[in-house]
């Protein structure tokens, strides 16, 4: 089983943390008579960054972590861990879920942070000012580029997020190319964007057909000037060899070395399908020549987009690799036919539509491979219908491909969900150093879960039920989730925002 590759650790926090637990001992920030604001007891804890496994108490003040030891602790609340792991709350780097019952769903999943950084939003301001202090998890978003193209063309914000109509338009933002004065003016307002706190830049390569190969280089340019990260849907390639695989990927890592902008190539399973193993070698050898490049898998066999988008232009089959059959109707669960994929584009384009394209193997390689980051790539869930990685994702991996396939260690899993995150998230946004980890000083985002009974029921037919054995979750010292039941009165989230000006 491959293990995950941690940095080695400064002398600082987190290796005393590591030394002083080891050795027995107790990592203290406040003085042992203090009365924490909560007190979590009898805990399996697990840190991937020091390697810390062992039964400890936590004493957590003031939204951070102040105490880690064996002795007991006296707090105002107290919950009782025994049996359960307490782990870093999961970070979701691709999630489209940014309203309500979407945090509530991610949150009933483990997830205490949730970003939107593959499509990303524009402008930035108006996204974080309409969740402060109304959201249970933390939130965030990169620069938007779909978002700026929109509003180059038509005026119009897309500041609430790029829910399923953003992804359905095919108007001339997304399918024509920009005059110079355009592009300017394009790389204008993704340098507003990052200066505003945007997370990096999100770049739907693939939905947007119009970009030039030159322009994606211009923007890689804007943000490599700030070095700020591009989390990029790699554009569309032919599925029939591997050679054409390799084509987007290739571009991607000579834009990020020719700029200095790092990359995350967003969800390798479906953009990798049978060669999933072909493009992480790739990766690998440009992360050893010095290009920051890194990727993210969800743990589902089956991928999603909205029906309306140029994801289905003519000549979708070849790009996608599969045909009608392989395209399923939520609300019916049917498999279309040419005749109703027809008629549902036409009547209903902001629909969503799950497609069985990934082979179990690239799913496998992606979960497994050290480095890898696990991820949602949530979206909404309208009427009842929707892909069930909107709910049950991190359950998923916990529970199948730690559990019963023993696809990934425990240790390395969390590090996927938590540290790996984290740390990429750390040269963009420093609050994120805070983040991932179960140690004194760090944010107490916390997840509890039961090792042996964490289950995602979310499926197909109802991608809505939410996730079990994870009965609570706590963001900034604050239970979110208590007993499996979310706390309706809790608004702890905050916005994580970037500091790249």
């Amino acid at each position: 089983m491959k293990k995950l590759h941690h940095r080695a650790l400064p002398i600082g926090m987190a290796a005393f943390a590591m030394a002083a637990l080891l050795c027995g001992g107790s990592v203290r920030a406040a003085a042992a008579a203090d009365r924490f604001d909560l007190v979590i007891t009898g805990g399996r804890v697990m840190d991937p960054e020091t390697g810390t496994d062992r039964v400890l108490n936590v004493g957590v003040k003031d939204g951070q972590i102040a105490a880690l030891t064996a002795e007991p602790l006296n707090g105002t609340r107290e919950v009782d861990a025994h049996g359960l792991v307490v782990g870093p709350g999961f970070i979701d780097l691709h999630s489209h879920a940014q309203y309500p019952l979407g945090y509530d769903l991610q949150a009933r999943d483990g997830v205490t942070t949730a970003l939107e950084l593959e499509a990303g939003v524009y402008p930035i301001a108006p996204f974080y000012a309409a969740r402060s202090g109304r959201t249970r998890i933390n939130y965030g978003a990169s620069v938007g580029v779909q978002s700026i193209r929109i509003r180059i063309k038509t005026g119009q914000d897309d500041s609430n997020g790029p829910f399923n109509a953003i992804f359905a338009r095919k108007a001339e933002w997304a399918e024509t190319a920009f005059t110079p004065q355009e592009r300017a003016e394009q790389d204008r307002l993704l340098a507003d964007g990052l200066a505003q706190g945007g997370l990096g830049v999100g770049l739907l390569y693939e939905y947007l057909p119009g970009l030039a190969r030159d322009e994606v280089l211009e923007m890689f340019g804007v943000a490599g000037k700030v070095h700020a990260p591009v989390f990029v849907h790699a554009r569309a390639a032919e599925r029939s060899d591997p050679d054409h695989l390799l084509a987007p990927l290739q571009e991607m890592i000579a834009d990020s070395a020719a700029t200095g902008a790092p990359v995350h190539y967003c969800h390798i399973g479906s953009k990798g399908q049978g060669s999933v193993d072909l493009l992480l070698g790739l990766m690998d050898g440009a992360r050893a020549h010095g290009v920051d490049v890194t990727t993210e898998v969800y743990p589902y066999d089956a991928a999603g987009t909205i029906l309306g988008s140029s994801i289905f232009n003519p000549g979708w089959q070849g790009h996608i690799g599969i045909d009608y059959k392989d395209v399923e109707w939520p609300p019916t669960g049917e498999r279309l036919t040419a005749e109703s994929f027809e008629k549902f584009r036409k009547e209903f384009p902001s629909a969503g539509v799950v497609l069985h394209m990934i082979p179990e193997a690239g799913v496998l390689a992606g979960i497994s491979h050290p480095g890898v980051m696990i991820i949602s790539d949530a979206g909404e869930i309208v009427n009842g219908a929707g892909h069930p990685r909107s709910t049950g994702t991190f359950a998923r991996t916990l529970g199948v491909y730690v559990r019963e396939k023993h696809a990934v260690s425990l240790m390395d899993a969390l590090g996927k969900m938590t540290l790996l995150p984290a740390r990429r998230m750390e040269g963009v946004a420093p609050m994120m150093r805070h983040k991932g980890r179960v140690q004194v000083g760090a944010d107490a985002d916390l997840t509890l879960f039961d090792p042996d009974k964490v289950k995602d029921l979310a499926t197909f037919r109802k991608p809505a039920e939410p996730s079990t054995g994870i009965p609570y979750v706590i963001v900034a010292g604050q239970l979110v989730v208590d007993h499996g039941t979310i706390v309706t009165t809790a608004y702890p989230g905050k916005g994580i925002i970037g500091n790249t000006h």
